[in-house]
């Protein structure tokens, strides 16, 4: 890609994480930044967590148009912000900093946004869904606290430390009031479910023979939507396609979580369809 456009004027967007190396956003947002004609590109930078609020102060102090942040620092950045966005308060969790012109740090979450963006340009909405959830740790609260706000009617949670689960399903009870229960792994029966995402890391590249699922609880009716997006096909949506369900991969969500950083840190509209044109350039070769 040419670089006539950077200069002295360049804006950026960070992101930062730990371990960061892996992340598609810099190469994708780069290039849809370009693309828009934006003098901006997106920088990783990998963080420590006993670095972290060193870190954020560094960037904002450096104009930095935003930090993106990532694994494992979405919730120990909260007490860096000083004002939190809904999105953000809904899910107790930040991966977005909005740095304003007044000195103040607005905390955003567009995770959840990200999935449900996701999975509507698939033509699958939430509301009136039961959603089932594998996993326990923080894409799953996010996510079972997203749906439950957007409309889904039941969340059932499913995990091998099932009191993990449940601080999850009190949560999400009390806060929305839509009912949410949990079982145990390994799953033996999702008849009821409308909704099957994989917020585990099973699946993930090197480990590309495992699946978070037997194939045998997917039926036709099901959209089965995994979070990993190395490989952009992973065994469990392979599976879930063979059997006649609808599959989302999750390329998207991490593309517009680019989208909402590029919106609210530089006021510029970038398209996930360059976004997603480059990141599977990254991903494929």
């Amino acid at each position: 890609m040419p670089l006539d456009h950077l200069n002295a004027r360049t804006r950026v967007i960070a992101l930062i994480g730990d371990p960061i190396s892996h992340s598609v956003s810099p190469r994708a947002q780069s290039f849809a930044l370009a693309h828009s004609g934006e003098n901006a590109l997106c920088l990783a930078f990998p963080v420590k967590s006993e670095r972290l609020a060193e870190a954020i102060r560094g960037a904002q102090g450096l104009n930095i148009a935003g930090v993106m942040v990532t694994i494992p620092h979405k919730e120990a950045v909260l007490p860096l912000c000083d004002e939190l966005h809904p999105s953000a308060q809904l899910v107790g969790a930040v991966n977005f900093l909005e740095f304003r012109a007044d000195g103040t740090i607005r905390g955003h979450s567009s995770d959840g946004w990200a999935a449900l963006r996701s999975l509507e340009d698939k033509g699958v909405t939430i509301r009136g869904t039961r959603v089932a959830i594998l996993g326990g740790g923080g894409s799953a609260r996010s996510l079972a606290l997203t749906f439950a706000d957007a409309g889904a009617i039941h969340i059932t949670l499913f995990n091998r430390t099932v009191e993990r689960a449940q601080i999850i399903a009190d949560e999400v009870a009390r806060r929305t009031n839509v009912p949410a229960i949990v079982r145990a792994i390994p799953v033996s029966d999702l008849s009821d479910a409308d909704i099957i995402i994989n917020t585990t890391s099973v699946g993930m590249t090197p480990d590309v023979d495992a699946s978070a699922l037997e194939a045998g609880v997917i039926e036709a009716h099901h959209t089965v939507f995994d979070i990993v997006y190395n490989p952009l096909e992973t065994r469990l949506l392979r599976e879930a396609k063979e059997r006649g369900a609808k599959t989302v991969d999750g390329l998207d969500m991490v593309l517009w979580t680019n989208v909402y950083a590029a919106k609210i840190g530089l006021g510029t509209d970038i398209k996930i369809e360059d976004l997603r044109a480059e990141a599977r350039r990254t991903l494929i070769g």
